[in-house]
């Protein structure tokens, strides 16, 4: 069904200037990317319900959450604050940084897709739930022998795609935040999720698997079989009395049986299947589809091999890999959002992340190694602010000669420079 099919059937606002031409040149052509209704899904049989997934997750969250938001001089390198940045601090009523980023990790972890609403001239931000809202694209154009449009819009249903109001909301005024391109569509992310629903699922099974065996007997399945057939409800009776004396999580007692019964232990085992190094493969795939190394997460198969030095490389193989460029798209989507002062851009500050920061000793080296390099510069004629700006940012093409050289780089016989 077409889009403007769709929207006839709902209430919408009187038509405007901007309704009536968004609705003859986008909603006629069907243009739009529906996020996926994965969001309860996900939610409540795996973030709510799966312990690794909440526990991948919750990795993601607490370590994303942690940045700040600063501008990032695009000469200098140098971070700087303003007051610009006050509706990313405190985005809404009672709401910070930390919980504004909080939120969009959630949604992207889960949906794929984040979307931050900032209405024209409104002081707050608003999320909007992923799975309520459509992606509005501008009729398809040719070029060089491919069709290619440009995202005209949001629409998004404020009480759920059941209600009958829903609102358009310009692409100025959304972030639209997916690190993760859905290959199926062009503007659409997609959840870390999706690729290993099925490992999600088998790990969802093999935890109802443990709990039934304890409810049955704590043990494998038992045979017990009888020389001589046995009478009329005596095997309704047997059943009866040995899981009354052997059943359940404390049953683990000597079994005594008479009349020449034997008993005989049949289906696997957990360490005869390898349950647990079975059960650890998935949990590994899911963390890694998630770019959490397993030692980060906690889980067992990353502290089997969990050292200091091996949790040191884990967190920033996380860092790097994937709250980084996490970070920066994330600045990035909610650059349209604010102000941003000219030659800057909207960045991330993690000077304050503990889990990110060096050991002493090594923050100390670090420390000794740019103030010798300081000094070499400064010998060799940079200037102090040049030398300052070039190691801050790694940058070696930021630093500016002074004209003057050191004594031992004169010719010999040559004056001094006048000072």
């Amino acid at each position: 069904m077409r889009l403007i099919d769709r929207l006839s059937t709902r209430a919408l606002p009187e038509p405007t200037q901007q309704w009536g031409t968004i609705l003859g040149t986008t909603y006629a052509s069907g243009s739009t990317d529906n996020i996926l209704p994965t969001l309860t899904a996900y939610a409540t049989e795996g973030y709510a319900a799966n312990g690794i997934v909440f526990a991948v997750i919750l990795a993601r969250l607490a370590l994303f959450s942690e940045a700040e938001f600063k501008f990032r001089d695009l000469a200098t390198k140098r971070l700087f604050g303003s007051t610009e940045l006050q509706i990313l601090e405190q985005p809404w009523p009672g709401g910070t940084t930390g919980e504004l980023l909080a939120r969009m990790e959630q949604d992207v972890s889960l949906a794929g897709n984040a979307f931050i609403h900032r209405p024209a001239g409104s002081d707050r931000l608003y999320r909007l739930r992923p799975d309520w809202v459509d992606i509005v694209r501008t009729e398809p154009v040719s070029w060089q022998g491919s069709d290619s449009s440009t995202i005209a819009g949001y629409l998004h249903w404020p009480e759920g795609r059941g209600d009958e109001d829903v609102e358009f909301l310009p692409v100025e005024e959304v972030a639209h935040w997916s690190p993760i391109p859905d290959p199926l569509s062009e503007f659409r992310g997609m959840s870390w999720l999706t690729p290993v629903i099925r490992e999600i699922n088998a790990d969802a099974s093999m935890n109802v698997y443990k709990r039934e065996f304890f409810n049955n007997n704590a043990t494998p399945n038992a045979l017990i079989k009888y020389p001589q057939k046995l009478a009329p409800g005596s095997v309704e009776q047997i059943s009866s009395r040995w899981d009354a004396r052997y059943g359940g999580p404390e049953g683990w007692k000597t079994a005594v049986l008479d009349q020449g019964a034997d008993l005989q232990v049949i289906g696997n085992t957990f360490e005869t299947m390898t349950f647990t190094a079975l059960q650890s493969a998935g949990e590994i795939r899911i963390a890694a589809a998630g770019g959490v190394p397993a030692i980060v997460v906690g889980i067992q198969a990353g502290l089997d091999s969990a050292t200091y030095a091996n949790y040191g490389l884990a967190m920033r193989r996380f860092a790097d890999m994937t709250m980084r460029p996490n970070w920066r798209s994330a600045c990035a989507a909610l650059a349209k959002l604010i102000n941003v002062p000219p030659n800057a851009r909207l960045w991330y500050d993690v000077t304050d992340i503990s889990a990110l920061r060096e050991g002493e000793k090594e923050r100390a080296d670090s420390m000794a190694v740019l103030a010798g390099a300081a000094s070499t510069l400064l010998m060799a004629g940079y200037t102090a602010d040049s030398i300052t700006a070039a190691l801050t940012a790694g940058d070696m093409t930021l630093l500016v000669h002074s004209g003057l050289l050191s004594v031992q780089l004169q010719p010999p016989g040559q004056p001094l420079p006048a000072k």
